[in-house]
Order: C-alpha cells, then structure tokens, then sequence
C-alpha cells in the first residue's frame, strides 16, 4: 500500500519569494504604465485643440467675424467643456488654438521636407 503525504501548502520562503518577484515587476512597469498614460492626455489634447481650432475658423466665418479672446473663450464655454485632460489653459494665437501644458511642432511641409522630394505648389 502507498502512503500519499498530503502537503501543507506554500512554505514562508515560497510566499516572500513569490512576492518580491511580483514586488520587482511592479516598479519595473509603472514607469512605462504612466509614459503611455501621459502620452494618451497629450493625445486626447492636440486631438481636441485641432478639432476647436477647426470649428472655430468655421464659426468666424459663418458670423463674419474676427477674432477677439472674449469671443473665443465664450465659444469655448458654450461648446466644450475640457480641451486639455490636464487642465491646460487654452488659448487662440495667430490662427492656432494652443494648450499652455503641452508643446506642438510648428513646422510647415516645407519645413518637414529631407530635401529630397519636390515641394508642393
């Protein structure tokens, strides 16, 4: 007849083990976790900036108005509620909506262009 040893469960070791292991990937994953995370707002932000700035020069044109911060920012209340997920002050600047909290590239075609390609007309 065989004897089967019922077993007790995880030794101390395994446990303290096991959780330095689980210990160790945490840190080693919540760097990138909050990288994406930051990423994602900039993202969600320049998305929304170019989506106001584009209703927004439809809106001057069909009242045929210029532009005037007061006007902008009314239009700001009355249409959106958050641009920026960060909470970053929006602003109307030389026909561009900007964010105070992120920076966007400002480069034309021409600017982006290796020199390679002919410009377009």
């Amino acid at each position: 007849m065989r004897i089967i040893k019922k077993s007790d469960g995880f030794t101390l070791i395994e446990l303290i083990v096991v959780i330095v292991i689980l210990g160790i990937i945490a840190v080693m994953t919540f760097p990138r976790i909050a990288e994406f995370k930051s990423k994602a707002e900039e993202s969600v932000c320049d998305t929304n900036r170019k989506t106001v700035e584009r209703v927004y020069s439809t809106f001057l044109v069909e009242k045929d108005i210029s532009h005037e911060d007061n006007i902008f920012n009314q239009f700001l209340i009355n249409n959106y509620d958050e641009v920026c997920p960060e909470g970053g002050v929006i602003i109307y600047e030389d026909g561009k909506v900007m964010c105070s909290m992120h920076e966007y590239e400002s480069k034309t075609d021409e600017d982006k262009s290796n020199g390679e390609e002919a410009p377009w007309l």
